[in-house]
């Protein structure tokens, strides 16, 4: 998780103060995780975002009530969910760059020029966000990866890296084994360069011969060194959470011996074909 939005209105420890919440969370992440997390105390989700970016890596920042209105006023457009280089580009040659600026644009003449998303764009110049924080949600996917110390130089070393994945993705796949279907198998690949590819292909189960070839063809999407490694999964909900009639499992384990046995193989051949 990369991160999450908390609603502490009625919560009652720390006196109900946020900044003492987010303190607190802070401090029990670092001495037990040993990991540094920033957060940003905000009245709604847009302005907790944006203030969550604000003292990272290791800080938090708030934004009170009564300073959401000269905050958001000086805050640039860029700097608004949805608005990429694209859409920052065409606000600059309109001479908007702060939100103040898209607040006397009017929503109007905003809505002209970037359609159903101008009315969205007018509300968070204002500091307007009524979506509530949701805690169910309909899961897609299901995932996990590593980005390693050193990159893995050829496509031999990223087919091992994957196969000590697949336990880890088999642990978050059984605690959904009666709620969703697969519906697909996906890996995706990061390299060097920080370029990203993902292949997939439709199925509905984990069958390991199929990560071992996805893995082969986003490696020659790129044939060079590779710093990130994911597998997983498409799903969906099943109907009524019954097993779907196929009776196929959301398990893989079985099949980790063969891809071990298709892995040596793959370096017994390459050691003869060097030698």
């Amino acid at each position: 998780m990369d991160e999450a939005y908390l609603d502490v209105s009625d919560c009652e420890a720390f006196g109900g103060s946020a900044i003492r919440i987010a303190e607190a969370i802070r401090k029990e992440v670092r001495e037990t995780v040993g990991i540094t997390i920033s957060a940003g105390i905000a009245p709604n989700k847009f302005l907790a975002k944006i203030a969550s970016d604000w003292n990272k890596p290791d800080g938090q920042f708030a934004v009170l009530p009564n300073e959401v209105e000269d905050f958001v006023a000086k805050l640039a457009v860029k700097k608004l969910h949805g608005v990429g280089k694209v859409t920052a580009a065409k606000m600059h040659k309109l001479n908007l760059r702060t939100c103040k600026d898209l607040q006397n644009f009017g929503a109007d003449k905003l809505t002209e020029h970037f359609g159903s998303f101008g009315e969205r764009l007018f509300q968070l110049s204002k500091g307007i966000d009524n979506r509530p924080v949701s805690t169910d949600r309909i899961r897609k996917s299901v995932s996990v990866e590593n980005t390693f110390d050193t990159d893995l130089p050829d496509l031999e070393s990223c087919r091992e890296a994957m196969l000590r994945l697949l336990p880890k993705l088999q642990t978050r796949l059984d605690k959904l084994d009666k709620q969703y279907s697969i519906k697909k198998q996906f890996v995706k690949l990061k390299f060097h360069d920080f370029v990203t590819t993902t292949v997939e292909m439709v199925s509905e189960d984990t069958d390991t011969k199929n990560y071992r070839a996805l893995c082969e063809q986003g490696f020659a999407r790129g044939e060079r060194p590779v710093r990130l490694i994911g597998v997983g999964v498409r799903v969906e909900p099943l109907v009524n959470n019954s097993v779907c009639a196929s009776g196929n499992q959301l398990s893989l384990l079985p099949e980790l011996a063969e891809l071990t046995e298709l892995t040596e193989q793959g370096k017994r051949t390459e050691h003869e074909r060097n030698s």
